[in-house]
């Protein structure tokens, strides 16, 4: 979503919290948090400024509920991949699941806290925490199919800077060709195989049916 999708006013006996959030996350991610201004809110929801009070005590009540909502998605996005223990070869499909949907785990959102975070020491606190709570999360998973303490992080590591480096760098792939990495992927994080019968059905799962074939041609 961006400033465009938003084509039509709301309102104001129908707004609630909500809906200032939607449009705040939206200009957030595209124009970043100085653009997050109340009157522009305010203009984009067809309201007045003092309708904004009505559910925020001030701009950095807002602020405050951006970031809850970017915990609440994309970093509860991973902790729940990671907790899939069932084996390690369903772990780690779970987390490149979580990374694949960005209704799960927003990347560009992701992306706007970080520049958010130079410029705020409250934000920063809030992604060095997240990133902590992924890491361990992940660390946890390795640990608990037999990797021992240190090379459980080291790997953790690995796979969550990546991942993260991989949505830094925008790169410009399809998904058939995201998916063509699958096994060197998953060897390159765990120095094992990866179950060929669950390759295949991972594989099938995302390229053949219309949920995830409508991401295909996008990076």
């Amino acid at each position: 979503m961006n400033t465009a999708d938003l084509n039509h006013k709301t309102s104001e006996p129908t707004l609630n919290r909500a809906h200032w959030i939607d449009v705040a996350l939206i200009l957030l991610i595209d124009d970043g948090i100085d653009t997050v201004r109340i009157t522009r809110l305010a203009n984009m929801l067809g309201v007045t400024r003092g309708s904004f009070y009505w559910h925020f005590k001030d701009h950095g009540d807002l602020c405050e509920a951006l970031v809850a909502h970017w915990k609440h998605n994309n970093t509860a996005a991973v902790l729940e991949a990671a907790s899939d223990t069932a084996s390690l070869d369903h772990g780690i499909l779970a987390l490149f699941d979580a990374w694949l949907d960005a209704t799960r785990f927003d990347p560009r959102l992701d992306s706007a806290m970080r520049d958010w975070a130079r410029r705020s020491d409250d934000v920063r606190n809030a992604v060095e925490q997240a990133d902590a709570e992924r890491i361990t999360a992940i660390a946890d998973m390795f640990a608990t199919h037999g990797y021992e303490a240190t090379e459980a992080l080291i790997r953790a590591r690995i796979i969550y800077f990546g991942q993260v480096g991989y949505y830094a760098l925008d790169i410009d792939e399809t998904l058939s060709q995201r998916m063509g990495y699958l096994e060197a992927y998953y060897r390159g994080f765990t120095g094992r195989e990866l179950n060929a019968d669950l390759a295949t059905e991972y594989r099938a799962r995302h390229l053949d049916t219309p949920e995830w074939s409508s991401q295909e041609g996008t990076a």
